[in-house]
């Protein structure tokens, strides 16, 4: 069983709740950390490294110095200005950062200069949590453009260790594009964190949409609640006009945000809002259980 936790929009909350379901699955739970951008997994589960590798993303692109022979041919060929004068060896080099990896400056290049190699474009992880579940996650390298396969990474490598009988939480994420499109491949429940908000809303029904057109089983929880009660009654109707289930409802609680900086989860809250985030999770994975059962 496979639950991904998304959200349409940054902030509202999916990875806290990703980890307090995590905490409440406990040994028997992989955690996927598919945000590559800002994978914070690793934070809210407090989990600590156990190996590390490198993600390639395919071939990158670099000027030998000693090949150069200073001709700039290849300097108006790249779109992308990320060719550079060396003035210390007066030739060129190449800004990784802004390089596409198109290859046009190798065709201006008459001495062959620009030679390929194999670009490291992020590191992929594999971390032990103190309350015994795993945490996959991964952290791509700042400009590169291959999200979206290092995502299916680390969803392959969730599924590799997986012994059969666990239960697979996904922390997509944010947004509607390739990354969360990754994410949300291989799903068997959409859990979508619904921001109390108008952007937080309208975000949600665009992600909530994608997930419909790929089949998906999609529920709810609606996050911040209790801030402006004329929103957080527009998100109920809507959330029923799209027919999505709403697991429950967590309401705003500096509580929440605290206990994240003393290794704790969501689900270790007293109070309100401890108390409606613990009955959100619970009423989520009965949900996933009555899944598994038909």
């Amino acid at each position: 069983m496979t639950i991904t936790v998304a959200s349409g929009k940054g902030g509202a909350g999916k990875t806290s709740l990703a980890a307090a379901l995590a905490a409440s699955v406990g040994s028997s739970c992989i955690v996927a950390d598919c945000d590559v951008d800002a994978a914070n997994g690793a934070i809210a589960l407090h989990a600590r490294l156990r190996e590390s590798g490198p993600y390639f993303a395919g071939p990158g692109y670099r000027i030998e110095p000693s090949l150069c022979i200073g001709c700039g041919r290849c300097m108006p060929a790249c779109r992308f200005n990320a060719i550079r004068t060396d003035k210390t060896r007066r030739t060129y080099l190449i800004a990784e950062e802004l390089c596409e990896r198109c290859g046009a400056c190798t065709d201006h290049c008459p001495v062959d200069a620009i030679q390929g190699f194999t670009k490291e474009a992020g590191r992929l992880s594999v971390s032990d949590c103190p309350l015994g579940m795993t945490l996959i996650h991964a952290e791509l390298v700042p400009g590169e453009d291959t999200s979206g396969k290092l995502v299916n990474q680390v969803r392959r490598r969730a599924d590799t260790i997986n012994p059969g009988n666990a239960i697979i939480i996904v922390d997509a994420p944010p947004g509607i594009g390739c990354p969360v499109i990754a994410s949300l491949s291989g799903a068997d429940i959409v859990l979508l964190v619904v921001d109390s908000t108008i952007s937080g809303l309208r975000d949600s029904l665009r992600l909530s949409e994608l997930a419909a057109g790929m089949d998906k089983r999609i529920i709810a929880i609606i996050n911040k609640t209790g801030l402006d009660e004329e929103i957080d009654n527009k998100i109920r109707v809507a959330m029923t006009q799209s027919s999505i289930p709403v697991m429950g409802e967590i309401p705003f609680d500096p509580l929440l945000r605290s206990v994240e900086e003393k290794d704790l989860t969501w689900i270790d809250v007293a109070g309100e809002a401890g108390l409606k985030a613990k009955a959100a999770v619970r009423a989520v994975l009965e949900y996933a259980q009555m899944q598994m059962i038909y």
